[in-house]
């Protein structure tokens, strides 16, 4: 990376906890699951669809866990 390169026209959107949950909920509903029943494949280690585990990697960072 150059030190020389101007990034001000770079713009940062924060979501907010509403957003989020919205964008988790809509990915969610792409893999046709609940939360629990992705978290169930991630533990299990077999993801229905590649697009479920796209779909985990995607969100697992935004969600609190489910008791197990």
């Amino acid at each position: 990376m150059d030190s020389s390169e101007d990034y001000s026209d770079i713009k940062v959107v924060v979501a907010d906890e509403a957003e989020v949950r919205e964008a988790v909920e809509n990915a969610l509903a792409t893999v046709d699951c609940t939360w629990e029943e992705l978290q169930g494949q991630a533990r299990a280690g077999r993801f229905e669809t590649e697009r479920a585990r796209m779909v985990w990697f995607a969100v697992s960072s935004l969600v609190e866990p489910s008791p197990a």
